[in-house]
């Protein structure tokens, strides 16, 4: 049998699991971060160039923003005044001021991305809105020069749009800020910021990006930010796009980055019409064929390495790093939160893992491991490599397992129609193993949280 070796991590909306670091993804327990006191830092101010396709766009407004903290999608807060780009789509944001560990993105909107030739006046487009997710305050991508452009707001909007209602609304829930580092630190593996161009530096050896769909949704947005703008139903360049790219309440866009918003958290609407909107002279290349549309609008990062052969589950730890269970060779691969390999080619294969069928993983980062092969469950220390091995307390083929928050762990048995339930020790729970009440056959459990 041929299995599957590699690993996709899709980043749109609406799904658990959105990003590699997004905490509390896969059959684990959701693992709450302490948070921790703000601090301003003050910051060099950063330069670059907004453009529309391969021209400068001049006269648009920049606004730097920094992430909500307080729900996800909840408001930014504008750091700085507005600046706008020069004759030749040039910048330098003025000083501001951020909170360590915050999430900052650059917001570029109106202005001409047409200049004027001999024979035509340039064009203004009220409803071209670019952007760019910059990262961490007082990281690298801030002292570095910036890239805006279609490519780095298709990277900035799939990556984010799990936290995303609108321009000024990205945001995460205070309990989740790793997870929304995590996802701006995705940015970086679609695209190069500081020169617009995919795929971007933090790709791990080995992963690989759609790159052809990546351009075709850089040149369908290109098509309307390179025009006069429009109105959804006039037949312009913006109006074939907003009508294409309602959100989910039917509500048409009027600025290209909730149109890009709208298809990312909507990724199988309209994709063979969205599809045709492309160019015949395209902004970038290569391209998908206009009679060859994907069969949905996900961007999806496929990793390789670490092991991984015939993935069945996965899970993060409060690092971001996933662990997923190999069934093709008895094993487990742990990436860290780029999808770097953290275990070697073979995976992890301490505590006698036999076809593992789940994973979760404890708020002391050891992975429990549901063996479906040898019906026992193992323990995985945080490095991975070594592990111990519980047997018996009725376990029969499990096919599930999930922590409480007391650390006890539960396992669902596939074999027997019973849950079997384990101290963080190994030592089986009193009253285990529990049947009843219907129980025939479990495929997954989860934890209720009271």
């Amino acid at each position: 049998m041929n299995y599957p070796t590699s690993l996709r991590a899709i980043l749109i909306a609406g799904s658990t699991c959105t990003a590699l670091g997004s905490i509390g993804c896969g059959s684990g327990v959701s693992v709450e971060l302490a948070s921790s006191t703000p601090v301003t830092v003050a910051t060099t101010a950063p330069k670059g160039i907004v453009m529309g396709g391969q021209l400068p766009a001049v006269g648009v407004t920049l606004q730097l923003y920094q992430a909500g903290t307080t729900g996800y999608g909840s408001a930014a807060t504008p750091l700085g005044p507005t600046v706008q780009s020069n004759a030749a789509g040039n910048f330098n944001l003025p000083s501001y001021t951020c909170t360590s560990g915050s999430q900052l993105y650059l917001v570029g909107t109106g202005g001409q991305p047409v200049p004027a030739t001999p024979s035509s006046r340039a064009l203004t487009n009220n409803n071209l809105a670019l952007m760019v997710g910059l990262g961490t305050c007082g990281g690298a991508d801030l002292n570095t020069f910036i890239n805006l452009n279609e490519l780095t707001t298709v990277a900035t909007v799939w990556a984010l749009s799990p936290f995303m209602k609108g321009i000024a609304n990205i945001g995460t829930d205070p309990t989740n800020t790793a997870g929304l580092a995590a996802a701006f630190a995705a940015i970086n593996e679609i695209v190069t910021t500081s020169t617009g161009k995919v795929p971007g530096p933090a790709l791990p050896a080995g992963a690989t990006l759609p790159i052809a769909e990546i351009n075709t949704l850089g040149d369908i947005l290109g098509q309307c930010i390179n025009s006069a703008g429009g109105v959804a139903g006039d037949s312009s360049n913006c109006g074939n796009l907003f009508s294409l790219a309602p959100n989910a309440a039917g509500t048409v866009p009027t600025d290209t980055i909730t149109a890009v918003m709208n298809i990312a958290q909507s990724p199988g609407r309209n994709v063979a019409a969205l599809n045709r909107l492309g160019s015949n002279s395209p902004l970038f290349q290569p391209l998908l064929g206009a009679n060859s549309p994907p069969n949905d609008w996900a961007i999806a990062i496929t990793y390789s390495g670490g092991g991984l052969n015939a993935p069945s589950s996965i899970a993060t730890d409060a690092t971001g790093s996933v662990w997923i269970t190999n069934k093709g060779n008895s094993s487990v691969t742990k990436l860290d939160n780029t999808g770097a390999a953290i275990s070697g080619a073979s995976g992890f294969t301490s505590g006698g893992i036999n076809i593992p069928s789940a994973i979760a993983v404890d708020t002391s980062g050891n992975a429990w491991v549901a063996n479906f092969g040898n019906s026992t469950v193992t323990k995985l220390t945080s490095t991975g490599t070594s592990g111990s091995v519980f047997a018996g307390n009725g376990l029969n083929n499990p096919g599930s397992i999930a922590i409480d928050g007391s650390g006890n762990i539960w396992v669902g048995n596939t074999g027997s129609g019973t849950v079997s339930a384990f101290t963080n020790s190994g030592d089986a729970l009193g009253g285990s193993p529990f049947s009843g009440a219907g129980t025939n056959a479990p495929v997954s459990i989860a934890i209720s949280p009271n």
